[in-house]
């Protein structure tokens, strides 16, 4: 999670452009890469110019620390096709499958690639009067030149926890939506004017049924899908039966470390927490 990658330095307006920089052009939420021998990478600064007018407008998304040139990133038009294009192993993959490939800094960029590529498109008009917007080179914000109104990146804070029973089992669920019989922990959007702590107590009542207590906070993640921030944390069963809502949770079960089933690739915050769980129970 966040201890895990270097720090990335988040940059506005529009810094010189380099031969050191690297390209995540996004189209429609999926990622165009170089598919190459020794697995996926972002496009140089040659590659995406020789893209050209496919490209649209040129939006940095900032550095890491202590390496040369910016990491940036371009709407590909309808029309682009990546098998006819200029670049040789040219592909549009999606941020899921690219988890267990790239390393977790630059699958991290390539999650910004996707929510700027969103914010940028989606605040073309001002959301007040209706006129053409203008980005700033001072700040990461569309702004209206007629009424002032500014548009932001927006996150939607979540929770994720992990429940567990002092009998040292612990709460999986498996959603609904899901087309494999995966099992994962408990998660919910905050709702405006709730802490993380009455978000914690409220979903996991509504999705499971029971109460917690001893709340702890483990890690945070960002999850592009589409621009989520995800609030880990732990938590103790105090009582309840489980009773999945109908219209969320197809099963839950408190499982052993020894008895678990399909859980959520690593690279994601909800293994982590099983991962970390596991281990404590390993260390006892």
């Amino acid at each position: 999670m966040s201890e895990s990658v270097p720090p990335f330095v988040p940059v506005a307006g529009s810094p010189a452009a380099t031969a050191d920089d690297q390209w995540f052009p996004t189209r429609a939420g999926k990622v165009l890469i170089v598919d190459g021998l020794d697995g996926p990478r972002p496009l140089t600064s040659d590659q995406a110019a020789a893209l050209g007018d496919a490209l649209g407008t040129s939006l940095v998304l900032g550095r890491v620390e202590g390496e040369p040139g910016h990491w940036w990133t371009a709407d590909v038009g309808a029309d682009f096709d990546e098998f006819t294009a200029p670049v040789d192993g040219l592909m549009f993959t999606d941020l899921r499958s690219m988890m267990a490939t790239l390393d977790p800094l630059i699958w991290n960029i390539a999650g910004r690639a996707t929510q700027i590529g969103d914010w940028y498109r989606d605040n073309q008009r001002c959301g007040r009067c209706g006129g053409p917007m203008q980005m700033s080179d001072s700040e990461r914000s569309m702004t209206c030149p007629v009424d002032g109104f500014s548009a932001y990146p927006r996150l939607s804070p979540a929770v994720i926890v992990l429940v567990e029973h002092p009998d040292g089992r612990a709460l999986l669920a498996r959603n609904i939506a899901w087309s494999m019989p995966m099992y994962s922990t408990l998660a919910g959007f905050i709702e405006p004017g709730e802490s993380l702590e009455d978000c914690i107590h409220r979903e996991i009542m509504e999705e499971v049924a029971i109460s917690v207590a001893d709340l702890r906070y483990f890690d945070s993640q960002s999850w592009p899908f589409p621009n989520s921030l995800m609030l880990g944390f732990f938590a103790t069963y105090v009582d309840g039966e489980i009773t999945p809502a109908p219209d969320e949770i197809a099963d839950a079960q408190w499982f052993a470390p020894s008895e678990l089933p399909k859980i959520p690739p690593r690279g994601s915050i909800a293994r982590a927490l099983i991962d970390d769980w596991v281990r404590r129970g390993d260390s006892l």
